[in-house]
C-alpha cells in the first residue's frame, strides 16, 4: 500500500505541476492578445489625430509663407528736424506685393491681388505694372485719392491724368465717344481704337458727366471757375498686361493712373522712394522696360 500511495502522490504533484504550467501559459497568451489589442487601439486612435496634427501645422506653416509673399508690410523712417531745434520721427507703410509670372504663372499668382484691391478701395494710392511702364493708380471715384496722387507724384496740378479701363464700355460711360466724322479718308477713330487696343495707346476723348469732377479740375489755379472749366477732354488707356487686366476685374470703376518718372524703373527703387511720401502699395513683376504710352 505504501508504494500505491507514492505513486498516487507523484502522480498528483505532475498534475499540479502541468495545469500551473497551463495557467501561466493561458495567461501568457492573454496578456499579450490584450496588449495587441491595446496597440491596434493605440494605432486606431493617435494615429489620425497625429496626422490631423501634421496637416495643420502645414497648413499653417504654409499660410504663413504666403502671407510672407505676398505682403511684405515694409517700414521706412525719416527723422525730420523741427521748428525749435527738436526732431521728429514719421512712419510711413505700405504694402509691397510680389509676382512670380515667370515661374508660377498670373494663374497661381492672382489670389495676391485682392489685398491691393481692397487697398484702392479704402482710398490708398500705389504702383501697379502695365504694359509700358509702372504707373501710380488711384481710384477713379475718390477725390482724395486723386488729390493724393498728385501729392505723391509732386506733379504739377494741371498735368492732366489717364483713366485705365477694363474695356471700351468703360470708355464709352466716362467719355462722349469717338469722332464719328474724321477728315476725308481717314480712318475711323473707333476703327482704329479697336486696331491699337489693348495696347500702350491713349485716347484723348471728350470727358461724359459720368466721370468724377476731379478728375477734370485744374487745381493749378485759384479761380474755382477756372479750375471747373480748365478740362473737357481726358485719357483712356486700355492696357495689354495681364496684371493690370486681372486687377481692373476686381473693381467696380476704371483707375485714374500717371506714369511712374523715367528715372524709376526698379520696383524696389520705386516703392523707397515714394513710401515716405505716402504711398500705399507695390505690385512687383519685374522691371519693365517698354516706353511710355502713345497718344492719340
Amino acid at each position: 500500500r505504501t508504494p500505491t500511495t507514492a505513486t498516487t502522490t507523484t502522480t498528483t504533484a505532475a498534475t499540479t505541476t502541468a495545469m500551473a504550467a497551463m495557467t501561466a501559459a493561458m495567461t501568457t497568451i492573454l496578456s499579450s492578445s490584450s496588449t495587441a489589442r491595446a496597440h491596434r487601439a493605440t494605432t486606431t486612435t493617435t494615429t489620425p489625430m497625429r496626422a490631423k496634427i501634421m496637416m495643420d501645422n502645414g497648413g499653417a506653416s504654409s499660410h504663413r509663407r504666403r502671407f510672407d509673399v505676398v505682403a511684405r508690410a515694409k517700414t521706412k523712417q525719416k527723422r525730420a528736424g523741427g521748428g525749435g531745434g527738436g526732431s521728429g520721427v514719421a512712419t510711413a507703410e505700405g504694402l509691397y506685393v510680389e509676382m512670380d509670372l515667370e515661374t508660377i504663372g498670373l494663374e497661381g499668382e492672382a489670389w495676391k491681388l485682392d489685398a491691393v484691391a481692397e487697398a484702392i478701395r479704402r482710398g490708398a494710392v500705389g504702383v501697379i505694372p502695365t504694359d509700358t511702364k509702372y504707373a501710380f493708380v488711384a481710384d477713379l471715384t475718390n477725390a482724395d485719392a486723386v488729390q493724393k496722387l498728385y501729392d505723391i507724384k509732386n506733379a504739377g496740378l494741371n498735368k492732366p491724368l489717364s483713366i485705365l479701363c477694363r474695356g471700351f464700355a468703360d470708355i464709352d460711360t466716362y467719355t462722349t465717344g469717338f469722332p464719328s466724322n474724321p477728315k476725308a479718308g481717314a480712318t475711323l477713330p473707333f476703327k482704329l481704337a479697336k486696331q491699337c487696343l489693348p495696347g500702350p495707346y491713349t485716347f484723348i476723348l471728350p470727358a461724359s458727366k459720368e466721370l468724377p469732377k476731379v478728375c477734370l479740375m485744374d487745381k493749378s489755379t485759384k479761380d474755382k471757375a477756372r479750375q471747373c472749366k480748365a478740362r473737357k477732354t481726358v485719357g483712356v488707356r486700355i492696357p495689354a498686361c495681364d496684371v493690370t487686366a486681372a486687377l481692373l476685374e476686381l473693381l467696380d470703376a476704371p483707375l485714374m493712373c500717371s506714369t511712374v518718372p523715367e528715372c524709376d524703373d526698379e520696383p524696389a527703387v520705386i516703392y523707397d522712394n515714394y513710401l515716405a511720401a505716402g504711398l500705399g502699395f507695390m505690385v512687383d513683376i519685374g522691371a519693365r522696360a517698354s516706353s511710355a504710352a502713345s497718344s492719340a
